[in-house]
């Protein structure tokens, strides 16, 4: 089993009174026993803090840190590292569930295998106020091309490379919380999370991944991602989306150069996030109340920028649904387009659960 191996689990903590008891009970009642809970209290204005330090009366592997001042997420993950003891790293977030068995099923692999990265599966649960689930999307290996076991481990470089784009597309690569991290590689290559916002999570996978040498990929749902409407704790309002998400393309599509696998493949999936980030910005502002003619000004200037210029040419012409939605924004017919971004807006607006199922289209 790995009895063994001890997980450090780190749990930021931040305005999530509604859902903080339902994620440590989670953590209590764990079928594997060597973990430590630490939950970074990032000077929260509810009462989850005092959930939390309830917790720790009942279990003394649950520990309890509160910042001074509210510093942001990676501030309260960048202590939960400083605290760890455990040989491999998870940072969970408190408004999500998780099942049972997650470290259990963590610790049999690892005890196999001892790999740098473990990540598993997940589902992404989109519910309506009353909590009942609208829409569920399964995020798991099958959806990966060439990959349709339990299990997929390697520490072969052009493998994780490749597996690292794939993953990245169905968005199971992104987050931090489907992941075990070997703690050691974080500790020894002093990485942390980055003070930037919305981003911050990417960013860090990409700097764990210059310094993987092995992986496994687990087909185990054992994370369930709550959307509730709740303010997430990397949510909230984004003034600068669309910089920050190209911000997120440019690092990786940087490291794929490093690593020389920088292909068509590759390309495709990072030309699809872009434009998908650019109708988005679209939307923004439109909700915004930004005039047409300033939006059609800020598309124009934003053709003129490299990276526009590189991925335009990469669009895949392989799916109808991502000719309708940005093929005009590839092709500068930038008119067209912000058409459909009103009708988006309007779908957003009034058939929420319409769109969650859209905007997952990739």
């Amino acid at each position: 089993m790995g009895d063994n191996i001890k997980f450090s689990v780190i749990v930021p903590t931040y305005g999530v009174g509604d859902y903080i008891g339902d994620a440590l009970g989670c953590l209590m009642m764990q079928t594997y026993d060597n973990f430590e809970v630490i939950i970074v209290d990032d000077c929260s204005p509810d009462n989850s803090g005092e959930i939390a330090k309830g917790f720790l009366e009942r279990d003394d592997r649950f520990f309890y840190v509160r910042h001074d001042v509210n510093k942001g997420v990676s501030a309260a993950r960048n202590t939960g590292i400083s605290r760890a003891s455990g040989d491999y790293i998870l940072f969970l977030d408190p408004d999500d569930l998780y099942e049972r068995d997650l470290l259990r099923v963590c610790a049999a692999a690892l005890a196999r295998n001892p790999v740098d990265l473990l990540i598993y599966s997940f589902t992404e649960d989109y519910k309506n106020s009353d909590g009942k689930t609208e829409y569920m999307k399964g995020i798991t290996l099958d959806l990966l091309e060439g990959y349709d076991d339990d299990m997929v481990a390697t520490n072969d470089p052009v493998t994780i490379h490749k597996l690292a784009m794939q993953m990245e597309e169905i968005t199971m690569l992104g987050y931090p919380w489907n992941k075990c991290y070997k703690a050691s590689v974080i500790k020894d290559n002093e990485l942390s999370f980055q003070q930037i916002k919305h981003v911050e999570d990417i960013l860090f996978n990409c700097d764990f991944l210059d310094y993987t040498n092995s992986m496994i990929v687990l087909n185990d749902v054992l994370y369930h991602y709550r959307n509730q409407g709740q303010i997430r704790l990397t949510g909230g309002q984004i003034d600068d989306y669309f910089k920050l998400q190209k911000i997120r393309i440019q690092r990786i599509y940087d490291q794929q150069q490093k690593w020389k696998t920088c292909d068509f493949e590759a390309l495709g999936i990072l030309s699809k996030e872009y434009f998908r980030s650019f109708q988005s910005a679209m939307v923004r502002q439109l909700e915004s109340g930004v005039r047409d003619d300033a939006i059609l000004s800020w598309c124009n200037a934003e053709a003129g920028t490299e990276l526009y210029k590189e991925l335009a040419k990469y669009m895949p012409e392989n799916s109808k649904t991502l000719k309708l939605l940005y093929k005009p924004l590839t092709q500068g017919m930038f008119g067209t387009a912000l058409k459909r971004a009103r009708l988006m807006k309007y779908t957003r607006a009034h058939f929420p659960g319409v769109f969650n199922r859209a905007k997952q289209l990739r």
